[in-house]
């Protein structure tokens, strides 16, 4: 058992016996010799001291008892003490006088170190906070009686015993270790001192598996915290990366064009045939041209809304949107388009793909940005590991046309499809350049439903809060409905 001791009275020969014994590596006796070989003088010594340990611990020890081992303790160093008061020689004590005396101090030693280093300390409680104790389920002063606890019963009743028989023999005479050895006789002491002593061994037993149990648990607590902050870092660094990619944003457009959207507006669309097959089949491309005004951009939001909802727990469908716009043309260049795609795409991954990292880590080593063919194929890769892309892009009309730019946007639109079976939904109005790309897809056309423009307008007019309005409802909603010829109505109709 691994103890320190903690009394300065304590002599470091009888801990070291007491170590040695409660290991079982060697005898009290086979030690013992070795100490009178060593030194006469220091043997007698180190009895001497254990006896005045033994007078100046005893009033601490009376004070603090949790579990009968300091009554052993302060027995024993009493027996101890009256040996000591005698003035016999040591090295002329019969054998197993010896060998008691010896066994009754190294187990005082083993006692006072439990009480002093496991007992009444907190921090060995507390290092079993929440979790069992082998060893305190056996000592715990909570705990009902345990087979340690009445071995040290047992132990204090005889040693008691023992020294009431010393007491005795003393009074009135000079008494030599002839007189004494009697005192020493009794096998119930002696079997109880080796009980308490096997015990002790068991207890350290008891230790070393409570101290196995408290490193695996310390062990997985430090690899869940060294597990969290490397998650953490790699969460910072993840958010960097994503940032570096681009500082575009579509995520506020979307927030902003679906919060315009009047309930229940764009059904006709989400019910439509072909809507449901392009949303069912990998690979499709679901093309929906329109006039201007036609409501193409809060169409576009609500399919976005659509696919969010429906896969929102769903981490093997990647979605990916764009809101192509003429007065941010100068930063809607092919490579940051397709940087983009990649950033929305890479955020929907549980964990940053490695050839994002890659990327960045070249380009920022060298204080570049990426290719096109760099970012085209990074984003072929990231798409790739989804079982399910879409990409949605509004307005291509508004992409700009400068340096083959939308050319371009759209073939490598295309080429993603064609590697990773990437749905692709795009409205624009109608320019032939345009449309000439789809002509192999699927068309909807976006006009401006009746019921979407009656459902519009029901809750504009609710919202105006104008009597003569809400008066008038039917026929203003007839009126517009008529003349809106596919075209969104503004909140200008009803101001």
């Amino acid at each position: 058992m691994p103890l320190q001791c903690r009394s300065a009275g304590f002599s470091r020969h009888w801990l070291c016996l007491a170590v040695l014994w409660s290991s079982g590596k060697t005898s009290p006796s086979y030690y013992l010799s070795v100490r009178l070989r060593t030194s006469k003088t220091s043997s007698a010594h180190s009895f001497d001291t254990l006896a005045r340990s033994s007078q100046h611990s005893q009033p601490i020890f009376e004070m603090l008892d949790p579990f009968g081992i300091v009554g052993v303790v302060v027995v024993a160093g009493q027996i101890i003490s009256t040996v000591a008061n005698f003035g016999l020689d040591w090295k002329h004590a019969p054998a197993d006088t010896r060998s008691l005396l010896v066994a009754v101090g190294a187990l005082k030693t083993v006692l006072s170190e439990t009480n002093m280093n496991i007992l009444l300390n907190d921090d060995f409680k507390d290092a079993f906070h929440g979790r069992h104790s082998t060893l305190l389920s056996q000592l715990g002063d909570t705990v009902p009686v345990t087979d340690t606890s009445m071995l040290v019963l047992a132990c204090k009743k005889e040693l008691e015993i023992l020294l009431e028989d010393l007491q005795k023999r003393v009074q009135g005479h000079r008494i030599g270790w002839k007189r004494m050895k009697g005192a020493f006789l009794a096998k119930t002491t002696k079997e109880a001192v080796q009980s308490l002593h096997r015990q002790c061994q068991t207890l350290n037993t008891l230790m070393d598996m409570d101290t196995l149990v408290v490193g695996v648990s310390i062990h997985k607590e430090v690899r869940e915290a060294r597990r969290e902050q490397q998650g953490w870092h790699a969460d910072k660094e993840c958010k960097a990366i994503i940032g570096w990619l681009t500082v575009i944003d579509y995520g506020p457009k979307q927030s902003d064009f679906i919060a315009r959207r009047q309930e229940g507006t764009g059904q006709w669309l989400l019910s439509s045939l072909e809507y449901r097959e392009w949303s069912e089949t990998a690979g499709q491309t679901l093309f929906c041209p329109g006039i201007p005004g036609a409501g193409k951009t809060i169409i576009t939001s609500i399919v976005v809304d659509d696919l969010c909802t429906r896969y929102t727990s769903n981490e093997h469908v990647g979605i990916a949107y764009i809101y192509c716009d003429f007065q941010r043309q100068q930063e809607q260049k092919v490579e940051e388009l397709l940087m983009s795609l990649l950033k929305q795409l890479t955020q929907g991954r549980s964990s940053l793909p490695e050839c994002v990292k890659f990327l960045h880590d070249e380009h920022r080593r060298k204080r570049t940005r990426p290719s096109f063919d760099e970012v085209s194929r990074t984003l072929r890769h990231v798409a790739d590991s989804y079982s399910r892309t879409f990409i949605i892009v509004d307005a291509l009309d508004e992409c700009q046309r400068n340096d083959g730019c939308r050319a371009r946007f759209l073939t490598e639109l295309f080429n993603l499809q064609a590697e990773c079976g990437a749905n692709i939904f795009a409205t624009s109005r109608c320019i032939p350049e345009i449309t000439d790309r789809f002509s192999a897809s699927t068309i909807l056309e976006i006009r401006a439903n009746d019921e979407d423009v009656r459902r519009y307008l029901d809750g504009r007019i609710l919202q105006s809060g104008r009597t003569l309005l809400e008066k008038c409802r039917e026929e203003i909603r007839n009126e517009i409905t008529e003349v809106s010829d596919g075209m969104n109505v503004s909140v200008s109709v009803l101001s």
